[in-house]
Formats: structure tokens, C-alpha cells, sequence
């Protein structure tokens, strides 16, 4: 690994608290003046959230209630896919884990249920609240494999995406402009800018306080934040005393893409929300490094 990015975010206001686009602006040698965190790049398993919170929002597409507490079976499954094979996904450690909670599949990781979970729901739904949620990729044609990291998304994207929950459901921010408004789109964007004062002293712009725009219900919003703090759904995998616990409670989700080409981790408290990715910019592998 020769690079990394990082977003910090303030959930209630939408305002980007730090911003590092790479270690090392002026090296040559890792692409240091390529802004990863506005880059598209394959979010792994931290994608997962999005499939799993319109479980949680509105159930399965036939009307069957989800939740936390809802069993689905994590075992060798294959998804009719045509004309393509059929789709068979695999577990990050290889193994089967039986009748597992939706919590238990989210903390851990799992890849079976999330693909499941995406089937059950909907893989056009699932992006139409990835996209209200904050995400401006992702506008081609998607398979079960989007839940697991699919498709390319930017980590600015992603750490709004998540301060959404971190807000209780309400994304805050300032509108997008006008020429830049996309149907299904989100309608607000972080804020940058805090003020803008000429030569003179006169403020030619300033941000003064967020507009804001519910996106999911609070009930969803905070399952997903019990989920994605809760250590002991997380133990099966991480173990119980793994780097995300920290001395506050604090909700977080790892991804890694396929041969370690991609290593994120998202994360937030009411306070600020934290996105970091780590890699190499030029795409090239890393040696057996997870999003952890």
C-alpha cells in the first residue's frame, strides 16, 4: 500500500471538516496529485449498508418485513444470472455460517446473506437510495454483485452517504446548483466553502446554516446505527476486541474489493462521520491487506 485518502464530515451541518486527497501531494511515484477521494473506486463490503438499510426502510420487494432479528441462511447459494452463469458468491473466510440474523451478517460481514438481502429487496431499489442517499455514480445496469462493491463510487460520496445516518436519516448540506441537478439524484451536496471575502473585506459568500432533506426514517436510520455499533455482531469476524472498538460507541463497516485492490473503512458518531480509504492509485494489488 503507497497511498491513502480521507474525508471527515460534520453530520449536522454537511460541512467537509478535513479532506486529504493523498500521503503525498508532490510524489510522482504513487500518482500523489490524483484526489482519490473524488476518484471512482470500488467500495468493497462497505456497500453493503445500502442493501441492508432498505431492508430495514421498506422489507422485501413482495411486502415480507426485515429487521435485525429477521434469519436468513448463509449457505453455498447459486443466482440464476442469463444469459450469464449462474452467480455464486463466496464468504470472505471461505466458510459457510448456517441460519444467521441480519445483524450478525452485516457486523460480520458476510457475503452470501448480503447478496440474499439484495435479491430480497431489489438491486434497482437498493440503487435509487444509494443515490437520494448521496451517491452520483453509478448509472449503468448493476447485478447482485453491487451490494458486495460492484460499481465505482467516490469516498466524498460515501462519507455523505453515511453521514446520513450519523444525522438520524436527515442529510444536511447545501443545494446542489441548478445545471447540476440530476433526476433521483441527491438535492443537497457537502459543503466546501465556508466563506468566500474579496480584497476589501466584503463577503462576496457565505455558508450560514445547512438546508436539510429527510432521505430515510429515523427508525432505519437508527437499526442501521444499532447494527454497525453493536461489537458483538461484529465478533464472529473482527473478534471481540478488534481496532473498530473504541472507547465510545461508534458505528463502522470495512470494505475490501477483490485482490486487495481496494481497502475502505466508514465510520461516524453523532459528531463527525470518517471515511478512509487506503490502496495504491494506480490500481496495481496489495499484499492480503483487509479494509480492518
Amino acid at each position: 500500500m503507497t497511498n491513502a485518502s480521507v474525508v471527515v464530515l460534520e453530520p449536522k451541518t454537511g460541512e467537509i471538516r478535513a479532506m486529504v486527497g493523498s500521503v503525498d501531494y508532490f510524489n510522482r511515484d504513487i500518482d500523489g496529485q490524483v484526489n482519490i477521494s473524488i476518484s471512482d473506486r470500488q467500495p468493497g463490503s462497505s456497500f453493503k449498508m445500502f442493501s441492508y438499510l432498505q431492508a430495514f426502510e421498506t422489507g422485501a420487494a413482495d411486502g415480507t418485513p426485515l429487521s435485525p432479528a429477521s434469519v436468513v441462511y448463509d449457505v453455498r447459494t447459486a443466482f440464476e444470472d442469463p444469459p450469464n452463469p449462474p452467480y455464486v458468491p463466496e464468504n470472505y473466510d471461505r466458510k459457510y455460517h448456517g441460519p444467521v440474523r441480519l445483524r450478525t451478517a452485516l457486523g460480520s460481514s458476510y457475503n452470501i446473506p448480503a447478496v440474499k438481502v439484495l435479491d430480497l429487496v431489489g438491486v434497482k431499489n437498493v440503487l435509487n437510495l444509494a443515490h437520494k442517499m448521496g451517491i452520483t455514480t453509478l448509472d449503468k445496469n448493476y447485478g447482485l454483485a453491487l451490494t458486495l462493491g460492484g460499481g465505482e463510487v467516490k469516498l466524498l460520496d460515501m462519507t455523505y452517504a453515511y453521514a446520513v445516518l450519523a444525522n438520524g436519516g436527515v442529510m444536511a448540506g447545501q443545494p446542489v446548483p441548478e445545471n447540476d441537478r440530476r433526476e433521483g439524484f441527491r438535492k443537497l451536496n457537502p459543503v466546501s466553502v465556508a466563506k468566500i471575502v474579496d480584497a476589501d473585506g466584503s463577503i462576496k459568500e457565505e455558508y450560514t446554516e445547512p438546508s436539510t432533506e429527510r432521505i430515510v426514517s429515523e427508525q432505519a436510520a437508527y437499526l442501521m446505527t444499532d447494527v454497525l455499533s453493536d461489537n458483538n455482531a461484529r465478533a464472529p469476524a473482527f473478534g471481540l476486541n478488534s481496532v473498530l472498538k473504541l472507547d465510545r460507541p461508534a458505528a463502522v463497516k470495512t470494505g475490501t474489493t477483490s485482490s486487495w485492490r481496494d481497502n475502505w473503512t466508514l465510520g461516524y458518531t453523532p459528531d463527525y462521520t470518517v471515511g478512509v480509504w487506503v490502496g495504491n492509485a494506480d490500481n496495481s494489488e496489495m499484499e492480503h491487506i483487509s479494509g480492518i
